[in-house]
């Protein structure tokens, strides 16, 4: 008798969550005591694939998620005690591990990324609570936002994927979130003023690694070199103040720039100085100046290609809003703080899912990444979400099935706008 091979769709699942080790980790965590009616695997399908239930995501539409994938009805107390500790420690170590199964394959970069061995984008990103886990989780906003989690992300520009994630309270604040340490060597990061800081940019490079960032509107450091030779008449002034005098609407100097530390003891401030490479470029069709810092010197980086390169940070707001849009992370409809913690990473192994599948059906269909784009992709996992659960837990009809929605995705994914070029590709040829 001959066996049909696994669709790939059901592969691709099947390897962004293994299900032996789901079963392993919830035996060794406590997660299962002894097998009843709730089978841990088809639970945590539910939780990652059963989002799109409902205008919004809530726990009955997860419990009859579940209930369509296995036909075990599960009573809504019984499903809610499911959610404690044990489960959460389950969802974070899948979470972790998945995402260092996909930080594993490194594409090649080409264009001005060449010389680095990844370029990373780091932002991060509030995610409402219920009010009544303001203890545990306090927000920045508390007259709006009683409590809220942050969602720290550093992530690789080219895959599009979450690299690392960090997960705690909202009054914590972003520069906080970033360790600097010896994964930074030989790679750029990019990122926003929340994570300005000159002690963090020191570390940076004393780590071998390299960042550019905004400048902040305060920011006016003392010019002590050009790199442009009809620029001289700018060293020893202000950068502000070089720019009217500036030629070309590009100054890229070397600069001076002044930071505070705080004491315990007296005196309170101190002042140091360090000097790093500071570009002023100017936006003819917004007719301002837009200024970056960074520690690249002018042969790792044109001044003309910066503000595509730091264009390429937009892919971390694209992936938050993907996770807030279609994957649903912001659903948080209970206050039991285990549900809400459990329902986060839950929405971060749909992203891993999701990216799996696209990159497992793409390179079936040898498809270049200008035709089927992220976020067309992404509404389309997610209005099939439910259809994958089926596939996942549903033997009979399962490979005809999976070749139906392999059909319908290979048609509705492809873009009808080819000739846009993406983000990522105007970033590595330096195009703004």
């Amino acid at each position: 008798m001959t066996h049909r091979q696994p669709s790939r769709i059901y592969r691709a699942l099947t390897t962004a969550l293994p299900r032996r080790r789901i079963r392993d980790l919830a035996r060794r965590l406590g997660v299962v005591r002894r097998r009843r009616k709730v089978d841990i695997v088809a639970l945590v399908y539910s939780l990652v694939l059963g989002f799109s239930g409902g205008d919004r995501r809530s726990l009955t539409a997860l419990r009859r998620s579940y209930f369509r994938a296995t036909g075990v009805r599960l009573a809504p107390s019984s499903f809610h005690a499911r959610f404690n500790g044990a489960l959460v420690e389950l969802m974070r170590k899948l979470t972790l591990e998945a995402l260092e199964r996909t930080a594993r394959a490194r594409p090649n970069l080409r264009g001005v990324f060449a010389p680095f061995v990844e370029v990373l984008a780091i932002d991060a990103a509030l995610i409402r609570l219920h009010s009544a886990l303001a203890a545990s989780y306090p927000s920045v906003f508390t007259h709006h936002m009683k409590a809220s989690a942050k969602l720290g992300v550093v992530m690789n520009v080219i895959s599009r994927g979450a690299k690392t994630v960090i997960i705690t309270h909202g009054s914590r604040h972003d520069k906080h979130l970033l360790q600097a340490g010896a994964w930074m060597r030989g790679r750029l990061l990019l990122f926003d003023l929340g994570f300005y800081r000159a002690a963090l940019f020191k570390e940076i490079g004393a780590h071998g690694g390299y960042f550019l960032s905004r400048m902040k509107k305060q920011g006016n450091p003392l010019i002590v070199h050009t790199h442009v030779k009809s620029h001289q008449h700018l060293v020893g002034k202000k950068l502000r103040d070089a720019q009217p005098l500036a030629e070309g609407g590009v100054i890229d100097v070397e600069a001076e720039m002044v930071h505070q530390r705080r004491h315990r003891q007296r005196p309170r401030v101190t002042n140091h100085y360090t000097r790093f490479r500071c570009l002023a470029l100017y936006n003819a069709e917004l007719g301002q100046w837009h200024r970056y810092v960074t520690n690249l010197p002018p042969d790792l980086l044109k001044a003309e290609h910066v503000a595509a390169v730091y264009a390429a940070r937009w892919e971390v707001e694209l992936l938050f809003r993907e996770l807030k849009r279609s994957y649903r992370i912001d659903h948080m409809p209970s206050a039991n703080r285990h549900v809400s913690e459990a329902l986060i990473y839950a929405a971060l192994l749909t992203l891993v899912v999701s990216r799996e599948l696209y990159r497992a059906l793409r390179k079936r269909w040898r498809l270049d990444r200008r035709r089927l784009p992220l976020d067309r992709w992404a509404v389309l996992f997610a209005n099939t979400a439910d259809e994958l659960l089926a596939i996942s837990f549903t033997p009979r009809g399962r490979h005809g099935r999976a070749r139906r929605l392999e059909r319908f995705l290979r048609v509705e994914a492809n873009d009808p706008n080819r000739t846009r070029i993406p983000l990522i590709q105007r970033a590595q040829a330096g195009v703004f």
